[in-house]
């Protein structure tokens, strides 16, 4: 199987939640990971699995991530199976105010999963690993959720 992961990240997070589900997938399978800044549209050919990254800024993803994905042909991920990540806050472990924000604002992962399907992509799982502030760092466990996230998408 050919997987590509790519990912933005603002302060670390993200990156570390790209190689932790680097590290889920099989040695059977060839794995690239890449920050956005350095894929190209060639990178796509072939893929059996794309995996895509993102940190959540008010809801949403970053704008390298969205410009990206924005850029490709209407059916440039025709055939191709996709999954969705970001890093973001708990609803739960915020104040009342801060959590409600959180809670009406969303998680990058759900409108990156909507540009995934825009473009042509069988979306597998989309996930949110969190974060403790916004710069981080990830919860406890997160990295090994992570890995195990890997996992399942090669079950589904």
């Amino acid at each position: 199987m050919k997987i590509l992961i790519i990912f933005d990240s603002m302060y670390g997070c993200t990156e570390k939640v790209a190689h932790a589900i680097k590290d889920g997938f099989s040695d059977l399978h060839q794995v690239d990971i890449m920050q956005i800044s350095h894929v190209g549209y060639g990178d796509l050919a072939n893929l059996d699995l794309f995996v895509v990254g993102s940190p959540t800024h008010g809801g949403r993803e970053t704008e390298d991530v969205k410009t990206f994905l924005d850029g490709l042909s209407d059916h440039a991920l025709r055939g191709i199976r996709a999954a969705a990540f970001d890093t973001s806050m708990a609803e739960e472990d915020q104040g009342f105010f801060v959590g409600k924000i959180v809670k009406w604002f969303g998680h990058a992962s759900t409108r990156i999963e909507r540009l995934l399907l825009d473009k042509g992509a069988e979306p597998v799982l989309k996930e949110s690993f969190i974060v403790l502030d916004k710069e981080g760092p990830l919860k406890d466990g997160e990295l090994e959720r992570a890995t195990e996230w890997a996992r399942h998408l090669m079950d589904k």
